[in-house]
């Protein structure tokens, strides 16, 4: 799959062209996506997006999922092409000249594709109807791809930062069509989890990353392709205290040496909150407890 910026000199072959920011790539991106791909396969383009590089805003910058991990994302739906620029690229661009510009002449869309609620041009005046009258106006088409709802409530990043703030992960995982995850490379902790017969993965949460409920999840991980239930506790270790906010896991029934590796942690339920014990002993006691429950989690 190629990433072209529109800084550079290029002209693209025929395209449809699904357009968004993309943050997540939940249930609602990929049916957009999904609708490009079949249009661009009974037409004979190529499917493509067009995102900002600089997808979540400032200055709160709060990502669902990292920039590299959207790219995965897009591939794994079809996407042979993203194009891609900064914000500021375009920000004073017309509507029009957004579309005449950049999707036809750099882009070569002969169809666009978009949410019933994108939203473009100088200080975002025009809607997707605009998008697709332009688009007509210049020989090429355009869809509009209706709203996605789970449990009745339309599926957004904004809805999912929401519930992965509550801690609502089933709601989070549904939206996103897969569970909420991180992958980070595994740091040295205090010892604390080893001397109680809970040794933790440690992870240091990232402040670029939408910030997760502090409390403790029951989560799933693979080690060499199997397969192991994990018990994390996200937030700042109140019993032992913590300057940052970390991702401390006990990996059930897994003995290793796991220092240095990347891990991949997918959250699937959300157990307690986050709580400061009395001692060291009222703390290993709450870790066994949660464990068992996550190990009766289907």
């Amino acid at each position: 799959m190629n990433t072209l910026y529109l800084t550079d000199k290029i002209r693209s072959n025929k395209t449809a062209v699904v357009l968004g920011s993309f943050d997540g790539v939940h249930i609602g991106h990929a049916a957009l996506i999904k609708k490009a791909v079949g249009i661009a396969s009974a037409t004979g383009s190529a499917p493509a997006v067009w995102t900002f590089e600089d997808y979540a805003p400032k200055p709160a910058a709060k990502y669902i999922i990292p920039p590299q991990k959207r790219i995965d994302l897009f591939r794994q739906l079809g996407v042979k092409t993203v194009f891609t620029c900064e914000f500021d690229d375009v920000r004073d661009m017309s509507a029009e000249d957004f579309v005449k510009n950049v999707l036809i002449d750099k882009c070569g869309a002969a169809y666009a594709v978009c949410g019933y609620n994108f939203r473009f041009g100088k200080n975002a005046r025009s809607d997707a109807f605009d998008l697709i009258k332009l688009m007509q106006k210049y020989g090429g088409g355009g869809i509009i791809v209706d709203r996605v709802c789970v449990n009745g409530i339309p599926v957004s990043s904004t809805e999912i930062k929401k519930a992965l703030y509550r801690g609502d992960i089933k709601l989070s995982d549904a939206m996103l069509g897969r569970p909420f995850s991180i992958e980070l490379p595994v740091i040295h902790g205090n010892g604390i989890g080893t001397g109680l017969g809970f040794p933790t993965v440690n992870q240091r949460y990232p402040e670029s990353l939408s910030p997760l409920r502090y409390g403790v999840y029951a989560c799933e991980t693979y080690i060499d392709g199997v397969k192991y239930k994990a018990v994390s506790n996200v937030g700042v270790k109140p019993t032992v205290g913590s300057d940052h906010v970390y991702c401390e896991s006990y990996i059930i029934d897994y003995d290793g040496d796991l220092y240095g590796r990347s891990m991949t942690f997918y959250f699937t339920d959300f157990i307690r909150d986050e709580r400061r014990f009395g001692s060291l002993e009222e703390l290993k006691s709450q870790i066994a407890a949660d464990t068992e429950k996550v190990k009766e989690m289907k």
